[in-house]
Parts: C-alpha cells; sequence; structure tokens
C-alpha cells in the first residue's frame, strides 16, 4: 500500500547475476549452454551464447562510458543490491520501500538470449524453460507477492505453445512474455502464430509484449545505430516504444485480435504518450487501405485495442494526462521498472501520486484495477494474501 492505494508492479524485474543455465537445462542441451561471463563493465551481467556476447554491447566501451554515467548517481541505492545478487529477499525489501503490494516478475537478460535469430528452435524452447524454471523458483521465495512472468520465443510457435502451457500449469507463471520483434522473418501476426495465441487464450493469462535494449536479432529497430554516435542513448530510447509500436499494428491491423477475441494483451514498458497518436494512424490508414486488405477487420484498430489491450505508463510520464484525456484511464498499468538504474527506485509511486494532471481516481486504476484485469487476478484475494506474508 502506498498512501491508502493498493500497488501492482505490472512488470517489476530481476537482474539475473550470476544466472547459471547448467543445472536448468536438459542433459542434451549442456554442451551449448550459454556461458555466464559475471558483471561486464556495464555493471550488467553477461553470457556467451554459440560465441556471441549477450548483450551484444555488454563491453562495448562508448556503451560502458554511457551506462558508467547512467549509474553513478543510484551507487549508493544499487551497490548493496548488487552485491546481494539481486536476490528475491532484496526485491521484497525495495516492494516494501515503493509500497508494492504485488509484483509480476519479468526477465532483464534471458530474453535477449533468445533473441538469436539461428538458434535450433527446440534450443531456444529449452533456454526459455530452463530460465522459466529458475523464476519460478526465484518467485517461490514470496509467492503471494512474487508472480513469475513465463518467457518464450517465436522460432517454433507450436513449441513456444506446449511450454506456456508447462509454465502457467506446473510453474505457477501468470502471464506469457513475447519480444515484439521478429524472430528468422516471423512477426506475431503470421498464420503459424496462431497456436500460441490460442493456448494464451484458453489458459485466461494475458500475453504481454516487451521490449529489449539488448536484441540480437538481425530485424531490431535499433541496429541500425550500431557503430554509430550515441549509440546507447538511441537505442535506449528508440527500441522500447518503437518495436512495441510496430507489434501493435501487426497485432491490430494484422487480424490476431479479430480471431482471438478473449485475448488480452499488453505492451509493456515501452511509455504511453506515443498511443493515441499512433491508434489515430492506424485507423486513419485502415479506412484508407483496409477495403483492399485480404484480412479482413470488423473493427478498427483502435477498437481492438479497447476491447482487449493494456498499456504500460511509467511512474514519471508527465504526458499520461494527455493519453487519458484521449483514450481515457481503462486501459494503462503502470511499472517502477526495479531495478534498472534507470528507473526512480525508492520514489517512484510515490512520485506517481503526486503527477499533475491526473486524478486520484485514474491513478487508482492504473496502480491497481487495471493490472487485476490485466493479469485476471482476484484483486480482494490478492491483497489479503500479501497482507499476511508482508
Amino acid at each position: 500500500m502506498k498512501q491508502g492505494f493498493p500497488v501492482m508492479d505490472s512488470d517489476l524485474h530481476v537482474i539475473e547475476v550470476g544466472f547459471d543455465y547448467q543445472p536448468y537445462l536438459e542433459d542434451r542441451y549442456r554442451a551449448q549452454s550459454p556461458k555466464y561471463m559475471g558483471l561486464a563493465r556495464t555493471n550488467f551481467p553477461w553470457w556467451t551464447v554459440n560465441g556471441q556476447s549477450i548483450p551484444p554491447w555488454a563491453n562495448t566501451p562508448a556503451v560502458v562510458a554511457a551506462q558508467q554515467f547512467l549509474d553513478a548517481p543510484t551507487e549508493a541505492i544499487y551497490g548493496s543490491i548488487r552485491e546481494r545478487g539481486f536476490d528475491a529477499n532484496s526485491a521484497l525489501w525495495a516492494m516494501d520501500q515503493e509500497g508494492i503490494d504485488i509484483g509480476i516478475v519479468f526477465r532483464t537478460f534471458a530474453h535477449m538470449v533468445v533473441s538469436i535469430d539461428d538458434l535450433a528452435p527446440d534450443f531456444a524452447i529449452a533456454l526459455c524453460r530452463a530460465y522459466n524454471n529458475w523464476a519460478s523458483d526465484y518467485c517461490n521465495t514470496n509467492s503471494r507477492r512474487l508472480k513469475p512472468a513465463a518467457i518464450v520465443s517465436l522460432h517454433d510457435p507450436e513449441l513456444a505453445a506446449a511450454e506456456v502451457e508447462r509454465a502457467v500449469r506446473e510453474k505457477g507463471h501468470v502471464c506469457a512474455v513475447v519480444l515484439p520483434m521478429p524472430v528468422n522473418g516471423r512477426y506475431v501476426h503470421a498464420p503459424e502464430c496462431d497456436v500460441l495465441w490460442s493456448t494464451i487464450q484458453r489458459l485466461g493469462i494475458p500475453l504481454t509484449f516487451h521490449g529489449t535494449s539488448g536484441g540480437a536479432s538481425r530485424d531490431y529497430v535499433s541496429n541500425r545505430f550500431v557503430g554509430h554516435p550515441n549509440f546507447r542513448t538511441l537505442n535506449h530510447a528508440s527500441a522500447f516504444p518503437q518495436e512495441l509500436m510496430l507489434a501493435m499494428g501487426a497485432m491490430l491491423v494484422g487480424g490476431v485480435l479479430e480471431r482471438f477475441p478473449q485475448l488480452r494483451v499488453g505492451f509493456l514498458e515501452g511509455n504511453c504518450s506515443w498511443l493515441p497518436w499512433w491508434l489515430h494512424r492506424l485507423d486513419d490508414q485502415w479506412h484508407k487501405y483496409g477495403g483492399g486488405e485480404a484480412t479482413r477487420l470488423s473493427a478498427l484498430p483502435s477498437d481492438y485495442f479497447k476491447r482487449q489491450c493494456f498499456i504500460g505508463t511509467d511512474t514519471d510520464e508527465e504526458l499520461l494526462r494527455v493519453v487519458i484525456d484521449e483514450i481515457g484511464d481503462e486501459n494503462i498499468v503502470i511499472s517502477t521498472d526495479y531495478p534498472h538504474a534507470d528507473g526512480p527506485f525508492p520514489n517512484g509511486v510515490a512520485g506517481f501520486l503526486d503527477l499533475p494532471g491526473v486524478s486520484l481516481e485514474s491513478k487508482r486504476k492504473i496502480l491497481w484495477d487495471n493490472c487485476i484485469r490485466l493479469y485476471g487476478f482476484d484483486g480482494a484475494a490478492l491483497l489479503q494474501q500479501a497482507a499476511a506474508t508482508a
């Protein structure tokens, strides 16, 4: 609770310091296991996978300098947390500082590993399965307050569907997380992905899209900045919102939500300020071209969004008031982005409650009610359970 408001962080993070894939991989994959290389000079953990560094920029001097500049003001806050390996108990302590009752725990680096296009599909899903098992163990430190989010990749949608089912039924995961960029040219509105969307819809969990600044895929929006001046700023500024915009367009205009009307979809950690313009643009272009398209829609792209989708706002997003004025406050959730150094910890929730131009009623919905609807939870029961273990 914060100032009397219940709070759910729609995508709290874990930093996978020291994560060793070996104990979690099946025997036949262990010879190929990603190798943990420790902390890079960026203060981030890194791995090598099939000879490739993940993140790709882990030891790039220009990124090191930019990251060290970002980290310096918060070293007193994060130094001791880093020494603890960003463990679950430090996350629970941080949630108490912020006033967060429930955190949905998302990966930071594990999805970068499976963003490599050329991974064998069964190996890619095996890596997802290994992380999902590890994340379940992490959240079991306090499963009433920490809820794991299962990662999958689109290397093979049928294998991904099977892994989502396993992760939810056997390991307690509460959503499926997909990277918003293509894998080997396969995008999210490709017909072969329907098996995955069908499974997620049947399980009653949400599909969530969450980008990364360390994608290794060939078709990645910020790759054009690699090797050019000020890469890290341009990479981090563009990758998250632009990849989400394109994935949202594919889901809405590509007919996925027409085919799966009960599928709930979250577009997380890419800001929300661009949303009114993007929905207007998609509607406008559908009016102009849609009558000649092969895949038919029975509603406007913005109608599908309002019916089935949610978008994440940062706690300090000043243009949130404009989004609410344009589309309302029913489809917005929140994240503090803990424990990333560009986030506002430990003052994220307090800062959000002080955000001008947004009513307390809208803030209540964004902090709790909308997150409950996105994840399909029983809010009253969750609060009671969380209070019992806080």
